[in-house]
C-alpha cells in the first residue's frame, strides 16, 4: 500500500519539484497541495494523508499552528517539517505542535525519501544537527500547570495578545520580536498549559481576567 503524502510550502515551484520527486517512488503517491496552513488544515480534512510534509515558514498560519491543528484533528496523520532553518528553538515548537520529525530543505533526495519513510513507519526524527538541543530543552521545560504560574511574564504578555485574537505577526510587531520568536512563545504557552488551540488559551486567559487593560 503506497504512503499517501501532501505538500505545503507556499511557493509552487518548490512543491512541484517535491511532487517530481516522490511520485517516481512506488511506495509514495500525492494526495494533495497547499500553499498556506489554512489550506493544509481543509485539505487534510478532506484527503486524510498519512504524512503532510509542511514548510513551517508561511504567510498567515504558519507551518506549526497548521501542524497542531492537523494532529489534534487527525492524529493518525503525522506532520514532517522542511525548512530552511535550523534554529532550536523553531524545533522544540515544532515538536511541541506535535510534528514527527524536521528536516532542512537542503537534504539530499535520498535522505528526504530516508525521512518520509522513516515517519510513515511511525518512527521520529529530528536532523542530527539540532537533535542534541532540541533534546536539552524539551528535558529542561515544564509540563503543564493548572494556574499557569509557571509562565514567563513575556509569555503571559503574549497569552493577553492572544485573547484578544493577535496573530503571530501582530504579536511580533506589538513586542518588537521576530515572528520567529512570537511563534515559539505561542507554542510554549500552549505546551505549558496543555492546550492545542489558540482558542482554549484565549478562553483561559478569559477566565483567568487577563487583560491588556
Amino acid at each position: 500500500m503506497k504512503t499517501r503524502l501532501m505538500i505545503v510550502d507556499d511557493h509552487e515551484v518548490v512543491r512541484m519539484g517535491l511532487r517530481a520527486a516522490l511520485e517516481v517512488e512506488p511506495d509514495f503517491t500525492v494526495v494533495a497541495e497547499a500553499g498556506n496552513g489554512k489550506d493544509a488544515i481543509e485539505k487534510a480534512r478532506a484527503h486524510q494523508p498519512d504524512i503532510v510534509l509542511m514548510d513551517v515558514r508561511m504567510d498567515g498560519m504558519d507551518g506549526i499552528e497548521a501542524c497542531r491543528e492537523i494532529r489534534n484533528e487527525l492524529p493518525a496523520t503525522r506532520v514532517l517539517m522542511l525548512t530552511s532553518f535550523a534554529e532550536e528553538e523553531t524545533v522544540v515548537a515544532a515538536v511541541l505542535a506535535g510534528a514527527a520529525g524536521y528536516v532542512l530543505k537542503n537534504v539530499a533526495r535520498a535522505r528526504l525519501l530516508e525521512a518520509l519513510r522513516s515517519v510513515a513507519r511511525g518512527e521520529s526524527l529530528l536532523d542530527s544537527k539540532v537533535t542534541k538541543g532540541v533534546l536539552e530543552k524539551l528535558v529542561g521545560m515544564k509540563r503543564p500547570a493548572d494556574d499557569g504560574d509557571d509562565l514567563t511574564a513575556r509569555e503571559r504578555e503574549v497569552l493577553i495578545l492572544i485573547s484578544e485574537g493577535a496573530t503571530n505577526k501582530e504579536i511580533a510587531a506589538t513586542l518588537v520580536v521576530s515572528e520567529n520568536t512570537a511563534r515559539n512563545h505561542v507554542s510554549h504557552i500552549l505546551s505549558k498549559l496543555g492546550f492545542n488551540r489558540r482558542s482554549e488559551a484565549a478562553a483561559y486567559a478569559a477566565k483567568k481576567g487577563l487583560t491588556g487593560g
